[in-house]
C-alpha cells in the first residue's frame, strides 16, 4: 500500500521552481495582469454592448458573504472581487456579494463552521483547518506530496481530488476548486538550512496538524503548534527560532524583520479549497446555481494566475531582505520517509491514488 518516494526523481526536483508560497497580512506591491474589477468590467461592457440593455434579474434577491483571512492586496481578495463582479453581472443583480478580507468574519476554522451553520456563505481554508471536519483532509499535509504547483493543480482538479473533497459534502460543505498559495518554506534566526542535519535542534512553529509536527520532527526540528497571531512576537522574543510558511506570508507578515535565513525547502504544499455552504447553495435557484458555480471556477483560474506571477516577485523582494538559499530536496525527502510509514494505515490508499494521478 505504501509507496516510497523516488529519491532519484526528487533530485531532479532540486533544480525546479524557486517560486514559494504565501498568505498575507499586508498589501503586496506587485502587479497583477488586471484587477478583478477591470476583468469583470471588460466582460460586462462587451455583453451590455451586444444586448443593448442590462440583464434581467435571475431568481430571488440574495446576498452572499465571502470571507477569507488574507489582506486586500492578496490574490485571494482580487479573486473574490472578480467572483463578485462576475456573479452580480450574470445574475442581473439578483445575487450580490459582500467580500470580507483579513479574517474579519472569523479565522479559517470558524469560517468553515460558519459554512456548516449557514452563517457564512463562501470561504477559503487550508486543509489543516478542515481535518476536524474530515480526517482524510490531513493527507494534504504530508511532506513533499507534490513536485510542483502544476502537478498539484492536475491532481486536485482531477478525479482523485474531487473524490477526496466530496467527503466534505456530508458536513454540508461544497468545494469548487482550490486557490493557490505556493509552497511553504523555512525561515529561522539560527543558521541556513541546506541539509536535514541543519534542522537539528531548531525550534520551529508549524500548523496545528500532527502530520506537520511529525514531518518537521523527522528532520530533527523541535516542532510546535502555535496561533499565527502569536507568531511574530514569538520569533521576536526567541520563544521559537523559526517558522515555515508560503512566501506571501513571510514577506507580508514582515518576518524578515525577526528572521535572518530563508531556505527554499518547499516541503509542504498548502491545499486551499474554496467552499460554499450547502445551506446557502440550496437557497439559490437552478439558474443562480449555474452562475455561482461558473464564477467560482473562473475565480480559481484567475487566482492561480495571479499567484503564479506574484510569487516570483515575492522571492525577489525577500532576496533583498534575507539570506536566501536553495536546497537539494532529495535528502529531505529521504529523511521524511518514516512519516509516510507512520501514516500508511491511515492514508496509504489515498497517497497511492495521488501519486498515480501525478504520473
Amino acid at each position: 500500500m505504501y509507496k516510497k518516494i523516488n529519491v532519484a526523481l526528487a533530485t531532479v526536483l532540486a533544480i525546479s521552481c524557486l517560486a514559494g508560497c504565501g498568505g498575507s497580512q499586508e498589501t503586496a506591491t506587485t502587479a497583477a495582469p488586471e484587477t478583478s474589477q477591470e476583468a469583470a468590467a471588460g466582460s460586462s461592457d462587451s455583453e451590455a454592448s451586444d444586448s443593448g440593455e442590462a440583464k434581467a434579474p435571475v431568481g430571488d434577491p440574495i446576498e452572499l458573504s465571502f470571507g477569507h483571512g488574507q489582506a486586500e492586496g492578496h490574490p485571494y481578495q482580487k479573486a473574490a472581487l472578480y467572483f463578485k463582479d462576475l456573479v452580480e453581472e450574470a445574475s442581473g443583480g439578483s445575487i450580490t456579494v459582500s467580500v470580507s478580507p483579513n479574517g474579519t468574519l472569523g479565522d479559517e476554522r470558524e469560517s468553515v463552521e460558519g459554512l456548516q451553520m449557514g452563517t457564512m456563505d463562501i470561504t477559503v481554508a487550508v486543509a489543516s483547518a478542515l481535518s476536524g471536519f474530515d480526517p482524510a483532509m490531513d493527507v494534504f499535509n504530508m511532506p513533499y506530496l507534490f513536485e510542483s504547483r502544476e502537478q498539484a493543480f492536475e491532481v486536485l482538479d482531477g478525479e482523485v481530488g474531487q473524490e477526496i473533497f466530496s467527503n466534505l459534502e456530508s458536513s454540508g460543505i461544497k468545494v469548487f476548486g482550490t486557490y493557490d498559495l505556493g509552497f511553504r518554506s523555512m525561515t529561522n534566526s539560527v543558521r541556513p538550512i541546506v541539509t536535514p542535519e541543519d534542522c537539528q535542534g531548531i525550534r520551529v512553529r508549524t500548523l496545528e496538524s500532527s502530520v506537520c509536527v511529525d514531518a518537521l520532527g523527522a528532520l530533527g526540528m523541535d516542532a510546535v503548534s502555535m496561533s499565527f497571531s502569536e507568531l511574530f512576537t514569538a520569533l521576536q522574543t526567541g520563544a521559537v527560532d523559526g517558522q515555515e510558511n508560503p512566501l506571501f506570508t513571510i514577506y507580508n507578515s514582515r518576518f524578515y524583520e525577526v528572521q535572518k535565513y530563508l531556505s527554499l525547502t518547499e516541503h509542504f504544499y498548502p491545499v486551499c479549497p474554496i467552499m460554499m455552504s450547502e445551506i446557502t447553495w440550496n437557497k439559490l435557484s437552478p439558474e443562480q446555481q449555474v452562475i455561482v458555480e461558473d464564477a467560482l471556477k473562473k475565480s480559481v483560474e484567475y487566482e492561480r494566475e495571479l499567484a503564479g506571477e506574484e510569487l516570483s516577485t515575492m522571492l525577489e523582494n525577500l532576496e533583498g531582505l534575507m539570506e536566501v538559499n536553495e536546497v537539494d530536496k532529495a535528502p529531505f525527502i529521504e529523511a521524511v520517509q518514516p512519516v509516510y510509514e507512520k501514516y500508511d494505515s491511515q492514508f496509504g490508499d489515498i497517497i497511492d491514488k495521488i501519486q498515480a494521478a501525478a504520473q
